[in-house]
């Protein structure tokens, strides 16, 4: 796939071809959209395009910029968006090359202390106008997912580098600053949100083995709910692009198959409930509002309460799920589909 598609014309506008900006994070949900929906498809989807990436676009652990029909060198660069590669190669096992492409990543940080935003191969030194490091979270990420996998010190020695060098090039009064050109260390006046919401983040768990998010699934939490038993925090946690973790679990026990099983499951119990008690028939009020009946067609009340025939409402797991115009009414716009 390319770089930039019109979505007017559906027709390639940077027809560049890689695994850095712009495509990045397609490739990552694929992977990690396979593994927390146990999706087949998604995986097949990524290992279709990772036989051409590794075809056309691998040259001696880097991985380059192609022309996506000629398949073509366009751009000889690395880009620092780039680092989260070797991460999600272990993710799908990939270990061995995901190590080999992780240290030709870490040696350009010991050359400058940071990531450039683009780094010539060729040249081994910066691009114009792309020395700047906004202490982006990648190769720590990276860094995290293959400690995980190898317990190899050196991931170990990149997060202890990368705690020193932002410290101490990028730390100023009121917080840590981009660095504008790592050539010089010249700061820029901003700080990116990621720097807290992600570098940090996956510094901390590379550094703390025994935190909640890396369980193996030896500990975990029962929550009783009125449909059953659902198991959470057990770990196997996805993080999102954005760092933001998502347990599995929990989306399991809210999934729709999972609330469609648990109303089958009232009404078997509440059709051998009624089994039971003969003196009622087994029938429902067809003019019944969709909130429920109070009794029975007789009239009569059911044990001596008025019978509700409502759904019993989920406690904390419950999924509501909305129609795609009720989402959008409450946002203050609803399309029709005539538009």
């Amino acid at each position: 796939v390319g770089n930039h598609i019109d979505v007017v014309t559906a027709k390639w506008v940077a027809q560049d071809a890689g695994i850095g900006a712009g495509v990045d994070s397609y490739f990552e949900y694929l992977v990690k959209g396979a593994i927390l929906l146990q999706d087949k498809e998604l995986m097949s989807m990524f290992l279709e395009y990772n036989k051409a990436i590794k075809n056309y676009t691998k040259f001696d652990d880097w991985y380059l910029w192609v022309q996506m029909y000629k398949g073509t060198v366009s751009m000889p660069v690395f880009q620092s968006l780039e680092a989260y590669w070797p991460g999600l190669q272990s993710l799908i096992g990939d270990v061995d090359n995901a190590m080999r492409t992780f240290l030709n990543y870490y040696t350009v940080w010991k050359q400058f202390g940071g990531l450039p935003e683009f780094y010539n191969i060729p040249q081994g030194y910066t691009v114009d106008k792309r020395e700047g490091y906004p202490l982006r979270p990648e190769l720590i990420e990276s860094a995290m997912y293959l400690y995980r996998a190898t317990r190899d010190p050196i991931l170990l020695e990149l997060g202890r580098d990368a705690v020193e060098s932002i410290e101490k090039i990028s730390k100023v009064d009121c917080g840590f600053a981009t660095i504008k050109d790592l050539r010089d260390h010249r700061l820029d006046n901003r700080m990116e949100s990621f720097f807290l919401a992600e570098t940090v983040k996956y510094l901390y768990l590379l550094f703390d083995p025994d935190n909640f998010i890396h369980n193996d699934g030896s500990d975990f939490d029962v929550v009783i709910t009125p449909y059953g038993e659902c198991i959470l925090n057990a770990g196997g946690y996805v993080f999102n692009t954005e760092a933001h973790p998502i347990d599995p679990a929990a989306l399991h026990c809210c999934r729709k198959r999972k609330e469609e099983q648990w109303e089958v499951e009232d009404l078997m119990r509440e059709f051998y409930s009624l089994q039971k008690n003969k003196k009622f028939p087994l029938k429902q009020n067809s003019d019944c509002a969709e909130g429920g009946c109070a009794k029975d067609p007789a009239g009569a009340s059911l044990g001596g309460k008025k019978r509700n025939w409502k759904k019993s409402s989920h406690s904390l797991l419950s999924c509501p799920s909305q129609s795609f115009n009720s989402k959008l009414a409450v946002l203050g716009q609803v399309f029709l589909d005539n538009t």
